[in-house]
């Protein structure tokens, strides 16, 4: 790995790596913020999970709205199974935008990126989609952490960007010093949604939540499990395998 470019941004300082694959990875704290790689679309990690919650819906996926750009990571897998969707992104950090277009071809992707705070954003009822997805850590020492809990009232805040038969999906970093955060929010999904899901990706600390009020049911896991043949990679198609998909309990 070389590091190419180190940038202290207002909110995280972001190091910016590249392996001999060509692979590119923004570091914050230690971890990985976001990955691109010129042939592969998955990565075994959080990015893959919410792709697979996005693709969880019960409804048509036409507009998606994210909360957390960092470098787009999972846009460039959801453009892969829905080109024609509308695509908003909130990101606070003017930065992390400017190397997202500078090293993750983020502009190839079609999508309107809004610079503000994402509670801010939320705090609005407008616009509305079929998908809210919430991607919000920030650095915290040599660890990442959610900038507030998760309360009912965020939730609300967020279904009020659902359409009808629209879902919620939220990333969630698990293990030490992170449990009781995920276990809270685990009770918060239950209560303020009808369905509810974890998704759990084979190579990392995380876990996605997918929440729905819909009354038809989430995508069972065999309709997830056979989108791996969407994938040209034979190691995309072995990511997205690994995948798990389980009820939230």
């Amino acid at each position: 790995m070389r590091k190419l470019e180190e940038v202290n941004t207002p909110y995280n300082r972001v190091e910016v790596w590249q392996n001999n694959a060509g692979r590119i990875d923004f570091e914050v704290s230690g971890a990985t913020h976001a990955t691109w790689h010129p042939t592969r679309l998955l990565t075994g990690h959080a990015w893959d999970a919410i792709t697979a919650g996005v693709l969880s819906a019960p409804g048509p996926v036409t507009s998606i709205l994210l909360l957390g750009l960092g470098g787009g990571t999972c846009l460039r897998q959801l453009r892969h199974f829905v080109p024609e969707a509308r695509i908003t992104a909130v990101e606070i950090d003017s930065e992390m935008i400017s190397l997202a277009r500078k090293y993750m071809k983020l502009d190839d992707l079609n999508i309107t990126v809004i610079e503000q705070d994402a509670f801010e954003f939320v705090s609005k009822r407008d616009p509305k989609a079929d998908i809210v997805i919430d991607d919000l850590y920030h650095a915290r020492g040599e660890d990442v952490e959610r900038p507030k809990a998760i309360t009912p009232h965020y939730l609300e805040a967020c279904r009020n960007h659902l359409h009808s038969k629209g879902s919620l999906v939220m990333n969630f970093v698990v293990g030490p010093g992170h449990d009781n955060i995920f276990q809270e929010a685990c009770t918060t999904f239950r209560e303020c949604f009808g369905q509810t899901r974890r998704i759990i990706p084979p190579l990392s600390h995380n876990e996605v939540l997918v929440g729905t009020n819909h009354s038809y049911p989430l995508a069972n896991p065999t309709h997830l499990l056979a989108l791996a043949d969407r994938f040209a990679s034979e190691t995309d198609r072995e990511h997205w395998k690994e995948l798990r998909t389980l009820k939230l309990r």
